[in-house]
């Protein structure tokens, strides 16, 4: 999984098909522990796969939180920045209505005087 399957571009970051595979890769990890440590007879040897197992977990974990907080920075940038370009296009307008304002205020003005 990239970074980019986190999500489906404009759209909002979904976090129920990250959980749902991380979920899976814990289990798939701790089924593999429990299976080794069962077949391992040294206690000491077991109990380092074990210790690895939570060790894999906890960083499985990590690496998908980490995807889906950057696919939440990037939804959160990509918005600011369209909200920054509606703003900016918001006064270029205000300022292009005044101007046309201020054009119509002295024809008027000249039209009056002539």
């Amino acid at each position: 999984m990239s970074r980019d399957d986190v999500t489906d571009g404009p759209a909002r970051p979904d976090w129920r098909r990250p959980a749902l595979r991380v979920g899976l890769e814990v289990a798939l990890v701790a089924l593999v522990a429990t299976y080794l440590s069962i077949r391992i007879s040294s206690p000491l040897v077991a109990a380092l796969v074990v210790v690895a197992a939570i060790v894999g977990s906890v960083a499985l974990l990590f690496r998908t939180l980490d995807r889906q907080a950057y696919a939440w920075v990037r939804y959160a940038s990509k918005r600011a920045q369209q909200s920054q370009r509606e703003q900016k296009r918001e006064r270029e307008q205000r300022r292009k209505q005044q101007r046309q304002a201020q054009q119509r205020q002295q024809r008027a003005e000249s039209d009056s005087d002539g």
